[in-house]
């Protein structure tokens, strides 16, 4: 309201100071024109009157006094003049004629009303207009204003509602780009601190952890030497190379993803991988599937976390939204893992491999995170795909 109670004030101030203006020069013109008219009329009467041999008495002022609707009479000539008459002297004498008559009053006061008038009507217009323009440059303005104040606050999911025309337009437009940007980088930032906490914390369990599980490890060898045909020692064994594939992962990811490559055998790792999963995913009611070969420059505990996390993902995936199966395929240089679940939505593939973007409730949002985490340090690509007819595809891609 006050930028249009502003624009307003401006508007009328300026017009009354035109009209004001424009109405004075309107009044010294007519005025003048009508004392000059007046002054020649009234000059005619006094050269008639000092030329025409009259008798200066009061019954020939009285009767020139009607005929000019005025005052007239004869004064000494060294007399000051007298506002709003005219003199003229013949013959030694000096006959004063007033210009200000009734009409000449009649005339100033049409003037005046005129003026008035047209003032009073340029204000109403003036006012009208400027609220026109209120309505389509200061509430725009206005609302952008309080969008901003709004931004200033802190309030970032607030969308700024686009409105206006031209350059208010883009500039609505520019202020919503703002809030867009400093919201991502607001969420970046509370990521990057989550991270760093989750990266000191990860640390220091990878660390208890690693020592108890190597003594399990080598207390398992050792029952397995002596029982070899103990089937529960095998699920032992796997478990543990399960977890240490995830501390060393936990390990990977305080410190900084490190790899080194060497060429892999893709359905050798993956039928490894599988076989870690295999009693979940039968849990779950869920068949994997291993199709393709083919060779890639990997490290292969690295290989081995991606695949844990990726066809982890696709056996949760699947129990959730009723599918069958999940598919790794590999052919040289790529690996494919899908499944016929119902894939992502659209808010999730928009935040698709980002820190803690999940819609599982117990779920922590990093298992892709860390998939493309693993295939960037190897230097190479990591997108997804829609399945046919549903589901998802996460293919990554290595140097063969």
């Amino acid at each position: 309201m006050r930028l249009r109670t502003r624009l307003l004030g401006a508007f009328l101030s300026v017009h009354c100071i035109l009209a004001l203006a424009a109405g004075w020069v309107a009044w010294r013109l007519l005025d003048d024109g009508l004392r000059h008219e007046a002054e020649q009329r009234a000059e005619a009467v006094a050269a008639v009157l000092a030329g025409g041999g009259f008798t200066p008495n009061e019954a020939v002022l009285t009767r020139m006094r009607a005929l000019v609707g005025g005052e007239v009479q004869f004064v000494a000539p060294e007399a000051p003049r007298t506002p709003g008459t005219a003199r003229a002297v013949e013959g030694g004498r000096v006959v004063e004629v007033s210009y200000r008559t009734a009409a000449y009053d009649a005339a100033r006061a049409h003037l005046v009303i005129a003026v008035s008038a047209l003032t009073g009507i340029g204000l109403l217009i003036v006012a009208a207009v400027t609220l026109a323009v209120a309505a389509t440059v200061a509430r725009p303005l206005e609302q952008l204003a309080r969008a901003a104040r709004r931004i200033g606050t802190g309030d970032l999911l607030t969308p700024v509602v686009q409105t206006g025309r031209g350059e208010v337009a883009v500039l609505a437009a520019d202020l919503e780009s703002m809030r867009v940007r400093l919201a991502d980088l607001e969420r970046r930032t509370r990521d990057t601190e989550r991270l760093a906490v989750l990266g000191t914390f990860s640390a220091t369990v990878a660390h208890e952890v690693r020592n108890p599980l190597s003594a399990v490890r080598l207390t398992i060898q050792m029952l397995a030497r002596r029982m070899p045909d103990e089937g529960q020692l095998t699920v032992l064994a796997q478990e543990l190379e399960r977890l240490d594939l995830i501390v060393d992962e936990l390990l990977a990811y305080a410190r900084g993803m490190t790899v080194t490559l060497q060429s892999v055998d893709l359905a050798v790792e993956s039928a490894a991988a599988l076989a870690l999963l295999r009693r979940q995913a039968d849990h779950a009611g869920v068949e994997l599937r291993l199709a393709g070969t083919g060779l890639a420059q990997a490290d292969p505990r690295r290989l081995r976390q991606l695949l844990l996390n990726l066809v982890l993902n696709g056996i949760q995936a699947v129990q959730a939204g009723g599918g069958s199966a999940v598919v790794v395929t590999v052919a040289d240089g790529c690996l494919e893992v899908a499944d016929d679940g119902p894939g992502l939505t659209p808010d999730l593939l928009a935040r698709l491999a980002q820190p803690f973007a999940t819609t599982r409730v117990n779920g922590t949002g990093l298992g892709l995170h860390l998939a493309r985490a693993i295939v960037e340090a190897h230097g190479g690509s990591f997108n997804y795909q829609p399945a046919s007819p549903s589901g998802a595809r996460f293919i990554c891609r290595f140097q063969a």
